[in-house]
């Protein structure tokens, strides 16, 4: 009867374990430092893979929970689960073309932010974007990238005052520009943001190296 309570015990210990640390991951902190490690694994080529197998697969038959969402490129080279090794239900991707925040993207975000509770919001621009590119250029774009690349220019503005490569700084201005924005969108991210439920932070992405840089926040 000893034997038997004990390994009761040892199991509620072990579960009150699991149960804690999945509470840790949900501090904005504790996430970011995730991510900054997942990262280090792509730049160093040692992926663990977590979260790929048929069980995780079946448990999120049931619900999601990811911990980040995560505003992205739509560049086929920046897809978030790999550069920052992350598996299934773990991140809400919204991807577009520039990382740009239009009604469409913000209502994805609060979506993650209201419903999902996810503590930490990046916003990920990447080294050579084409859509920051575009914005760069003279002359009327096709179809509807000038909506999109409206979006961009005041970033492409600001860049063209700094010293250095006008491609990279538009990048990062562009990053920095969208974190403020959805940081002050209101009704919803900006109130939770005030009320410390929701981080919104920025970063680079680089296509050489592989290396995600952070913005200061």
């Amino acid at each position: 009867m000893r034997s038997v309570m004990m390994r009761v015990l040892a199991g509620v210990a072990v579960c009150g374990v699991a149960v804690a640390a999945q509470q840790t991951l949900q501090s904005a902190d504790a996430v970011l430092r995730e991510l900054k490690s997942g990262n280090g694994h792509h730049v160093a080529k040692r992926y663990q893979h977590p979260h790929q197998t048929a069980a995780r697969q079946r448990e999120l038959t049931s619900g999601q929970h990811p911990y980040a969402t995560v505003l992205s490129c739509s560049d086929s080279r920046v897809a978030p689960e790999i550069i920052l090794d992350q598996g299934l239900g773990d991140l809400f991707d919204v991807r577009v073309a520039g990382n740009v925040a239009g009604d469409t993207e913000i209502a994805s975000i609060e979506y993650a932010a209201s419903h999902l509770h996810t503590p930490l919001l990046v916003v990920m621009g990447h080294q050579m974007c084409g859509a920051v590119t575009a914005a760069t250029e003279t002359g009327e774009a096709e179809g509807h990238l000038p909506l999109l690349v409206a979006m961009i220019r005041p970033a492409v503005a600001s860049a063209r005052e700094q010293r250095g490569d006008l491609i990279d700084n538009a990048v990062r201005i562009n990053v920095e520009n969208v974190v403020r924005q959805l940081r002050g969108s209101k009704p919803v991210l900006a109130e939770l943001v005030d009320h410390g439920s929701l981080t919104v932070v920025g970063a680079v992405y680089s296509l050489e190296t592989g290396k995600v840089e952070w913005l200061p926040h």
